[in-house]
């Protein structure tokens, strides 16, 4: 049972408790490390947990699901909110196509499963959006020059 919660403590803590002063191996205690800087290694090391949290081997843990919903909502209370300021006046669209484009990849990302798939379905659901922004664009244009004949 004592090996039991020795073991569950070791995996909470990413390393072993062995020794009384035992500190984990980092990037920055490498003889030479690439970028002599306090955040050497930071973006590789945030790549692999971002990575390890995703399994991107297959689906993404509950609790990332979880956090990808808080996002969205957040996003969404966003979007509501910058819906009732006045003094925005015209770029209150481009703000608004940002904001969806931003919910859009992330749901397309991950509850559609396409940050575990093949590049070419990201590259499509892509197109649509632009697609779909571009005919918006078009539209806002040709309803906003009024036509010459009555």
């Amino acid at each position: 049972m004592k090996k039991l919660f020795r073991n569950i403590l070791n995996q909470f803590l990413g390393h072993t408790t062995d020794g009384y002063f035992r500190v984990p191996d980092t990037a920055q205690d490498l003889p030479n490390p690439k970028n002599d800087t306090p955040w050497a290694g930071t973006l590789k090391l945030s790549m692999d947990k971002f990575n390890k949290l995703t399994r991107k081997d297959g689906h993404g843990s509950p609790g990332f699901y979880a956090i990808i919903g808080i996002v969205l909502a957040a996003i969404t209370l966003v979007e509501f909110l910058i819906f009732y300021v006045e003094s925005l006046g015209v770029l209150l669209i481009p703000i608004m196509l940002v904001l969806s484009l931003m919910k859009f990849v992330i749901v397309v990302a991950f509850f559609m499963h396409l940050r575990f798939d093949n590049r070419v379905f990201t590259i499509v659901f892509f197109a649509g959006f632009v697609l779909a922004v571009v005919i918006a664009i078009i539209l806002l244009l040709v309803f906003a020059i009024k036509p010459v004949f009555s």
